[in-house]
Order: structure tokens, then sequence, then C-alpha cells
């Protein structure tokens, strides 16, 4: 296994953290998926003898929690995220066909109990990945939206619908062991693009998912095995979008220390995460959000 450069990962941390404190005039959606890389091919639970088909052949997911320790606005205190994969067929460890469900629920503070619904993201998709000499190929389609949580009782919202065509390359790498990072690149082309405010005057504000033509993002995930068991995973991303009359861009870094309990990871961490458009407020805003929460995922297949 060819090994790389050490100082590529220390590189591209540096570049997803001036995405993630980018000038707070670029805007960018909000991916439910931002923060994971999807592969059903390399869940280890699942081997297949090469030119052997399977309908069915396994579920994965994840599931994440945690809190807003710094926010920007009014709107972030909790998250929540739920997401799952149904692989509908593969053919031995090399192809994959699978569909996936996602939703991240956003709650601030205002009721009594510190945790009032302000919004929610919907995701599914439809996800084809092919397993190449030394990488992984995807192609698929998502559909995407958010609608408003009690929030005509503000006396505004915000509804959205969009949906993207995406292809994706995974390219596994090995710095410290053998395929301990995935770097992925993804282009998004988006066929829906749809956008609803309330008041009606915020309608003119930028930025507009109608007006939202393609996105670029890159992915990185970097795991430092500290025993068989435990590690400690480093990455983030950025993105880049490219509206009618904008480049905008948004981006993440990470930490997080995490265990693998058989068929799932359980992992806690740190983040830092700059959304120059949060997607929740009628007159769209810029945030800038650090915090700390626990995930539990299935083995391999998402990093």
């Amino acid at each position: 296994m060819k090994s790389y450069n050490p100082i590529l990962i220390p590189t591209l941390l540096f570049l997803m953290m001036v995405f993630a404190v980018n000038i707070q005039t670029a805007e960018s959606q909000r991916l439910i998926e931002r923060n994971q890389i999807l592969n059903p091919l390399e869940n280890p639970s699942v081997n297949i003898e090469d030119g052997k088909k399977r309908w069915f052949s396994h579920v994965g997911g994840w599931g994440s929690f945690g809190n807003y320790a710094f926010s920007q606005d009014e709107n972030h205190l909790w998250y929540q995220e739920l997401g799952a994969y149904f692989e509908l067929y593969r053919r031995g460890n090399s192809k994959s066909v699978a569909i996936t469900s996602q939703i991240e629920f956003i709650a601030n503070d205002d009721n009594d109990i510190n945790f009032s619904p302000r919004a929610i993201f919907w995701e599914e998709g439809f996800l084809y990945t092919s397993r190449r000499n030394g990488f992984f190929l995807q192609a698929g389609y998502y559909h995407r939206c958010k609608h408003d949580i009690d929030n005509l009782d503000l006396g505004e919202e915000r509804a959205m619908v969009f949906g993207s065509a995406m292809g994706r390359v995974i390219i596994p790498l090995s710095l410290t062991r053998t395929r301990d990072t995935l770097v992925s690149l993804r282009f998004d082309y988006y066929t829906i693009t749809w956008e609803r405010r309330i008041p009606r005057e915020n309608l003119d504000v930028a930025p507009s998912v109608e007006d939202l033509n393609v996105s670029l993002s890159t992915n990185l995930d970097w795991q430092i095995r500290l025993s068989d068991q435990n590690f400690v995973n480093i990455g983030g991303y950025g993105m880049a979008s490219l509206y009618d009359d904008d480049l905008r861009s948004s981006g993440k870094i990470f930490l997080n220390i995490g265990t693998n309990r058989g068929l799932g990871d359980v992992q806690f961490g740190i983040y830092l995460e700059h959304l120059a458009d949060s997607g929740i407020p009628a007159h769209p805003k810029a945030v800038t959000l650090a915090g700390f929460g626990i995930r539990i995922n299935t083995s391999g297949s998402i990093r």
C-alpha cells in the first residue's frame, strides 16, 4: 500500500478551517449528510463472493445528539440527527444499490425545559456505489426539504424543497496505518429548487435556494487507532455552492474519541462549524456554531 506525506492531513484541515470561518456574507445550503462519508461497500460485517448477487443484504445508519455550546444566533441550542440506509442489491463486494433517509432536528431554549423545536430538515436518497482499483465511485439522487415547526407563532416561516443529482469519488489513503484515512470529493447538480418565506418581504433577501445551481464539497476523515477497539477521528468538510450571482461556502472541523463495539461505533466529540445561511430564519442569517455531542453509527460504512 502506497504511503502518503503526513503533511497532507494538516494541510486539508487548514483549508477546511478556512471554510469554517469564512466571510460572514458567504452562504451555502445545509445538507444533513455533510458530516458523513457513506459507503455501504465498506461494512465489514457483509462479505459476498465475487460474482454472487444478494438482494436486501443489510441495513445501517447513525444517530447523534448534542449541544451547541456556542451559537451566534438564538435558533440553536440542541440538535438531533437520525439516518439510515438500506442496501437493496449487492454484487460481490464491488457494486451496491441503496436507499437512504435522514433528519436533522434543531431546537432552541424558547420554552420552560430549554428544548423548543425550531426546524427539521429531511432527506431521502438513492445511492449507487462501485468499487474500483483503489477508490470508490458513487452516483445518486437526493431529495431534501425543510418545513418549519410552530414558527408561524413567531410570525415567520421558511419552507424549502431542493433535490440534486450527485456524483462522488471516495479515496482511501494510508497515513499512519493501512486505509486509516478517507478523502471524498462530491458534486451536486440541483434539479429542484423552491422556497417560500413569511413575511413575504424576506423573499428578496439573498441567498435563496431557488437561485442554487451546483455545489462541490470535500470530506476528510482520519482515524487514529489507539487500540483494537479505541480510536480518535479528526476531520471535517468544506463546501462551495454556485448560485445565480454568487459563489458561497460553508465548512466544519471536528475531533472525536470513539470505540468500536462490534457492529457499531460510539463516538463523543467537539466541533466548530460555519453556516453562513443556517436555513432557519425567514431572513437568512450566518451562524458560527461550536459544541459537543455523541454519535452511534454502523462501523465501516459510515465515517
